[in-house]
């Protein structure tokens, strides 16, 4: 109300609420049962999200809350696995498909609220007021969500990056009560949430830690990967009977992608855990599937071998010589956090890798204005303890860290207790080597 007047929100237009006279507000009744199903049926027929936008934009306003989260989802689902959920958000009637998102939040089942988070997650699309409203209507159904449900709303939040403290207080909450009737793929999933969002729940995750030892069996190599890189994730201190148990488990499996691989060599050498034969393992399935690798995949096997300095194994040689070829010959594919994490790993192990550096440092020249200051460092350290010098990227890292030079001793100096060291050296060793006297390694040990 405004000076007495009635005024309609934007919710209530697209509810069909219409201002009558003398101030009176007009809402029509719930849509009928059948009219809510032939509008389902008009989605679900739908076969692809083009159809389906069609479809809310021709009869969008007989929409109800189960047809609106269908749609979401049935869009979400059909140009993500085609490729175009950008091309779907740029579409001129996506905006309408929101606008009842947005009006319909309120009346959500559990399913419904399920679908419509996915959907919105899916396809990356971070509306603010959205997100808001499925939070507050989550949080009033919750006990109506089952794990599932839990799972999915917690998940798709974190997939958005939403860190939502009261949701996941609430779904932590809600999911020690059922989490008998919890699959081990919403334990992977919830977990999984937790970890990337940073929110840790110690009487949650020491439920799912039993549950995940009780049921590890069922895991499948995705979820075993996941559910110990969260909890390694979370510095959740799992004990020596997890890591015996997912040891073997690990050992038992033989078919891994080249992501689940990069997690559990991941969060072996985060926990620091000294293990020869489970990284040799790791080395072994790694050279069977590299061809599948991205950078992403190779920086981190390559730097975890290297975190806990595995030496002198045939199988991590192997994979190192084999790594090398692939470096060289994929490098320009390589983002900066990928060649700074392979060059820092291959020159701590003291591989004889010279072909890799000239590759690493040519892609690094290329992209060096993508370089922050910690990446721009280790690549440093590694070329001088390495003994490489390549003029291209030594001048164009000069450049950045005088561009950039307040960057580097405010980031170190709060986050490192060598950073004035590691200042020095790089100031130093641009100093010796851009002018051409080379290097001295002893600036870099």
């Amino acid at each position: 109300m405004s000076n007495g007047a009635a005024v309609l929100s934007e919710d209530d237009i697209v509810n069909g609420c219409v201002l009558g006279p003398h101030g009176y507000v007009y809402r029509p009744p719930p849509p009928s049962k059948q009219l809510t199903i032939e509008m389902q049926v008009s989605v679900t027929e739908c076969k692809n999200w083009r159809e389906v936008l069609a479809v809310v934009e021709n009869l969008g306003d007989l929409f109800d809350f189960r047809n609106t989260s269908t749609a979401v989802h049935r869009v979400a689902k059909s140009s993500v696995e085609a490729g175009k959920a950008q091309l779907a958000k740029a579409d001129h009637r996506f905006p309408r498909l929101l606008q009842l998102l947005r009006a319909k939040c309120k009346d959500l089942s559990a399913w419904g609220l399920s679908d419509a988070t996915w959907g919105m997650a899916k396809m990356q699309c971070k509306d603010d007021e959205i997100f808001t409203r499925l939070s507050l209507r989550a949080q009033s159904i919750i006990q109506d969500l089952d794990p599932q449900g839990l799972a999915i709303v917690a998940w798709s939040f974190a997939t958005v990056g939403r860190r939502d403290e009261a949701l996941l207080s609430a779904i932590a909450v809600e999911s020690r009560k059922k989490l008998d009737s919890f699959g081990v793929q919403n334990i992977s999933n919830l977990i999984w949430a937790n970890a990337t969002l940073g929110v840790r729940y110690d009487a949650l995750h020491a439920d799912l830690l039993q549950e995940s030892l009780r049921r590890l069996e069922d895991f499948t190599t995705q979820e075993l990967a996941i559910v110990n890189w969260a909890f390694t994730k979370l510095a959740y201190p799992v004990g020596d009977e997890w890591k015996s148990a997912i040891r073997s488990r690990v050992l038992r499996l033989k078919e891994y992608a080249p992501s689940e691989l990069s997690m559990i060599a991941w969060a072996l050498a985060t926990r620091g855990d000294y293990d020869p034969d489970l990284m040799a393992y790791i080395a072994r399935r790694s050279m069977e599937i590299m061809r599948s690798f991205t950078g992403q995949n190779m920086a981190t096997i390559v730097w975890a071998i290297a975190t806990v300095s595995y030496k002198d194994d045939p199988s991590i040689d192997e994979f190192l010589r084999m790594a090398i070829g692939a470096i060289t010959a994929r490098s320009n594919e390589f983002q900066p956090l990928n060649i700074a994490l392979i060059s820092w790993g291959l020159a701590k192990l003291s591989f004889k890798a010279e072909a890799a550096f000239e590759a690493l440092c040519d892609s690094a020249a290329a992209q060096i204005d993508a370089f922050v200051p910690q990446n721009l460092v280790q690549v440093m350290w590694a070329c001088g303890t390495a003994g490489y010098k390549h003029e291209a990227f030594l001048r164009g890292a000069a450049r950045v860290a005088k561009r950039t030079v307040e960057d580097f001793s405010s980031q170190y100096l709060v986050s490192s207790p060598s950073a004035v060291h590691l200042d020095s050296i790089l100031i130093r060793y641009f100093t010796t080597s851009v002018v051409g006297t080379g290097p001295d390694p002893e600036l870099l040990a």
